[in-house]
Order: structure tokens, then sequence, then C-alpha cells
């Protein structure tokens, strides 16, 4: 019997037709595009194991990240998509859902909708830090940091304060705020959860005295 790998041609097309399938099945369920819901009226969402599809979500999801190619990174994200559409309907409270899908809709460039979604994960739990965590980040990619910081300030107090990622985008922004005091502290903080010599670099910029005067000061806040 042949065995094939990761690759293996024929397994890349076999794999990608019974995604294809899967994906058409969660359409028959709802169809995001344009909000439509195909037999809404008569199927009970409630029945359905949200779990399962958390989990199945969760890898799509994880598997747009990991993979290099963008006709899989396509797929890969309308499945995750459609999952947590479904889930949101399922379950109307869940905060992680809606969160998804503000983080996928950013990811397609559809700030309007990202927004719409991530206001809904916000409204129903204003302090959820998954929430405002990927909030913020849509602001930060978006250059936005004001707002950004708002969100992640949220989520720093309840309950992501360890993150490494957090702590970076504090200081990040701090740091182009030049409130160098503050920025220190989180660079500080990065720190001591993961020594790096260019962390080590920024502390050292930071205690310089004519810091606001140097060339590196000027482009990290350009």
């Amino acid at each position: 019997m042949k065995i094939y790998n990761k690759n293996n041609k024929a397994f890349t097309l076999l794999f990608t037709a019974l995604l294809i399938i899967t994906i058409c099945a969660d359409r028959s369920f709802a169809q995001q595009s344009g909000h439509i819901e195909y037999n809404s009226a008569l199927f009970d969402y409630s029945k359905l194991n949200v779990s399962e599809l958390k989990k199945d979500a969760d890898l799509y999801f994880d598997m747009f990240n990991k993979t290099k190619s963008k006709k899989e990174k396509n797929l890969y994200l309308n499945a995750a998509q459609n999952k947590y559409y479904i889930i949101t309907k399922a379950e109307p409270s869940n905060i992680e859902a809606y969160a998804q899908l503000g983080r996928i809709y950013g990811i397609k460039n559809r700030p309007r909708l990202a927004k719409e979604y991530f206001f809904k994960a916000t409204n129903i739990n204003a302090y959820d830090p998954f929430a405002n965590f990927y909030f913020g980040e849509f602001y930060f990619n978006k250059q936005d940091y004001k707002r950004a910081l708002k969100h992640y300030n949220i989520a720093y107090n309840n309950g992501y304060n360890t993150r490494y990622e957090l702590n970076l985008r504090l200081a990040t922004i701090y740091e182009k705020f030049a409130d160098l005091i503050n920025a220190k502290k989180f660079y500080e903080v990065l720190y001591s959860m993961k020594p790096d010599a260019e962390i080590q670099k920024k502390i050292q910029l930071l205690n310089e005295l004519n810091y606001d005067k140097s060339e590196y000061y000027h482009i990290i806040r350009e």
C-alpha cells in the first residue's frame, strides 16, 4: 500500500477535496458572505455540539497560521470563519467566537465587519481579556495606537499581564508616545520573562540622558 506524505501532490489534492466538502457542508447551515442563513427557520442550532465546532474552528485557524500556501490559507480561513459563525448561532453569548470572527475579518481587510464582531464580543463582557487583546491587535495593525492602548490595558488588567506579546505591545506603544518611564517598565518586564539582547539594548537606550535627541528615537516614533 502506498503511503503519501505531506509533500505528495496526490495527498494534497485529496486533502483539499475533503476540505472543500467540509466547507460546503458548513455552508448548508450558514452562508457567512452577506449573512445569508439557509433554512435558518427550520434548523435548531442549539442542538449542535459547540465544543466540537470550536475544536474544528480552532484547528482550521491554526492550520491557516501554519501553512505557507496562499490557496490553503484561504480555504482554512474560510472554514474557520464558517465554524465560528455557526458557534455564534448555536451559542449567542460565546465571546471567543465573536472575537475570532473579528480577527478573521481583520485578516481579510474588512474593518467594518471586524469591528462589528469585536464590539459584539465586548458588549457581552467589556472586560474580557481575549476579546480586548485581539481588539487591541486590530487597532495596533491599523496604527491606531490610542485605541489599541485602551483595549490592551483592559486585557492587561484582567488576566493577561503575564503575556509576553501584550507586554511587548505596551512597551512599543508607550515608546511611540514618548512615555519613556512606562516604556522602560514594560521592556524590563519583557527582559525578566525572556532575556534578549535587543530588549536589553532598548533598556540601555532608554537610560541614556540624550535618548530623546538620538536618531533611534526619531525612527521608532515614525
